[in-house]
């Protein structure tokens, strides 16, 4: 390797970037706040506060000495960062342009990550702030039940400010992020970095998309479908006026749809170019544990949202079949927030769902435990929402009937509701990897987390379930009292550590059988070895470790 070849070293490296970090966000501010004050300025508003720093300048007393200070700080901020930042960008990127092992570098990576995480929550934050400000105006104006923010001509120009410098840092690093990427030279923590920071916006913005529109779509069923009656004011009391319904209306929106926009497009914006990446020739981020966990943490979200929506959607129509007195418009009401979430976030979890499937078809030799692992986390959802609900159904049905105390009707709902749920999400994804089952199933890593995460919560249900069991009946014993009220405590901890005590049993039944049948099939446990070989390369290593396990079927070497 010759000398213009060589990547910086490594002290040399991290001086580079963090002056750049810094010298960047500086930069941002400093362009930001020399923005804001000008328009300020020209609409003649007073000065709001350093637009990132507002603790800077706290006192808001003498306008024209707020507009000179700010406009001095943003000054000095650019005069200081750009000549930086240009002199140890311009040596960094020359060095990188010299040396792939520079470009593909880890603190080059986590230099630009960072860069475009910061903007991009910064561009997202602030351009919400501009479209609600202009949308309050436009829909709702300037009425007494909603006044608009005071000056918000200005402070809508100040955030419109912020999201365009944080928009231009933004663009310009994500084309060196993708130069970068385009040579091939990432690998490892460097491709890593960026894998984790595309998956964390895309996340970030796909919940704040589906919890925003959930949201929107549950106020317009409570405001159009359900609506509270107007108040009724007794003759003689002095009447309050009443906000007009349209114009409430318009407000909401004018705050819901800035969340669903900016969600909408944070996510598209990361999601698309890293699904066009990992169903392109780039194995490595098919591959990626950060696109993995983002896949499973959205789906797991959307899966406990949609199971206890529908279990809050259950409930009330439940607790009124039990007795409990509720119109039909406060059932129409209480059913409606949790049956959106539900619907939205199905919409979530089914697509994400066809994601996997995707993989899996063109994974072929993962395809089994991309499977797993999806089919495995909801029966574990399932399983701990019937478990819990029917010990909390069994107890509060049997308080009734043995006189021990009249639970909640919709106490009592909302555990049936449970199993309603719980059960059949359990039931299914449970039968369906059983039609599967064979040796290999058997020693999946998946499965295994499972039974034994079922046993270790059942064995933590009868521990704790237990012990209150047997303290209560000591205490009954030693007082030489049984009250009514000790009744109905033993009657549920003796539910609860019977509930906890058959789900221990049956799982760790599964496990037995699965040893057994591991063990008839003459099939040993499998072990990872690690072994250092010493050799010109990686090939000519693998080479010498698979002359030397020749003949053993059972012995798979992995380059």
């Amino acid at each position: 390797m010759s000398v213009e070849d060589r990547p910086l070293p490594a002290v040399q490296r991290a001086y580079f970037y963090v002056v750049l970090l810094v010298a960047i966000h500086m930069i941002v501010l400093g362009v930001a706040n020399l923005l804001r004050v000008g328009a300020e300025i020209a609409l003649g508003a007073p000065s709001g506060g350093f637009t990132g720093l507002p603790f800077v300048f706290a006192e808001f007393n003498r306008p024209r000495e707020q507009y000179r200070e700010q406009a001095s700080l943003a000054i000095a901020l650019l005069l200081v960062a750009v000549p930086a930042w240009y002199l140890h960008y311009r040596a960094a990127d020359a060095a990188a342009r010299r040396s792939l092992l520079e470009r593909g570098s880890a603190l080059r990576s986590a230099y630009l990550q960072i860069v475009v995480l910061v903007t991009a929550l910064l561009a997202f934050g602030y351009g919400q702030r501009v479209l609600r400000l202009v949308l309050q105006a436009v829909l709702v104006g300037d009425v007494s039940f909603f006044p608009l923010e005071p000056s918000w001509q200005a402070r809508a120009a100040g955030a419109l400010a912020m999201a365009i410098a944080a928009a231009g840092a933004l663009v310009f690093h994500l084309r060196l992020a993708a130069a970068d990427r385009g040579t091939g030279a990432l690998s490892g923590r460097a491709a890593a970095l960026g894998q984790i920071v595309r998956y964390a916006l895309a996340v970030i913005g796909l919940f704040f998309f589906a919890f925003s529109v959930a949201s929107t779509l549950a106020g317009l069923w409570q405001r159009v479908l359900f609506p509270f009656p107007d108040p009724v004011f007794p003759p003689g009391a002095p009447s309050r006026p009443v906000p007009d319904r349209g114009v409430s209306l318009r407000f909401d929106l004018a705050n819901a749809v800035p969340g669903v926009v900016s969600g909408l497009v944070l996510w598209l914006a990361a999601w698309i170019p890293a699904q066009r990446v990992a169903f392109g020739a780039d194995i490595v981020e098919r591959a990626s544990v950060a696109r993995r966990l983002a896949v499973y943490l959205v789906i797991a979200v959307s899966a406990l949202v949609v199971l206890f929506g529908l279990v809050a959607t259950i409930a009330p129509v439940l607790a009124r079949a039990l007795g409990e007195r509720i119109t039909d418009a406060d059932l129409g009401r209480a059913i409606g927030s949790p049956l959106v979430f539900a619907a939205v976030f199905a919409t979530v979890w089914w697509y994400h769902r066809r994601v996997i499937e995707r993989e899996a078809k063109r994974e072929a030799g993962s395809a089994a435990g991309i499977r797993r692992a999806y089919y495995y986390l909801i029966a574990a959802i399932g399983l701990a929402m019937a478990a819990i609900g029917a010990a909390g159904a069994i107890g509060a049905v049997g308080s009734g009937l043995l006189r021990l105390m009249d639970h909640d009707p919709r106490e009592t709902a909302t555990w049936i509701s449970l199993v309603f749920v719980g059960g059949p999400a359990w039931a299914f994804h449970w039968r369906a990897q059983q039609r599967r089952l064979d040796d290999d199933e058997r020693r999946s890593l998946q499965r295994r987390v499972y039974l034994y995460l079922a046993i270790l919560g059942s064995v933590a249900a009868v521990l704790v379930f237990g012990s209150a069991l047997l303290f209560n009946l000591l205490k009954g014993v030693l007082a030489f009292s049984f009250d009514l009220a000790l009744w109905h405590d033993l009657w549920h901890f003796s539910v609860d550590t019977a509930v906890g005590a058959v789900a221990l049993a049956w799982h760790f039944r599964l496990v037995r059988a699965d040893r057994a049948a591991l063990a008839a099939a003459g099939l040993e446990e499998t072990y990872h070895v690690t072994l250092l070989v010493k050799a010109a390369d990686r090939a000519a290593a693998q080479a010498r470790v698979v002359a030397a396990v020749q003949g053993q079927p059972d012995i798979t070497v992995r380059g």
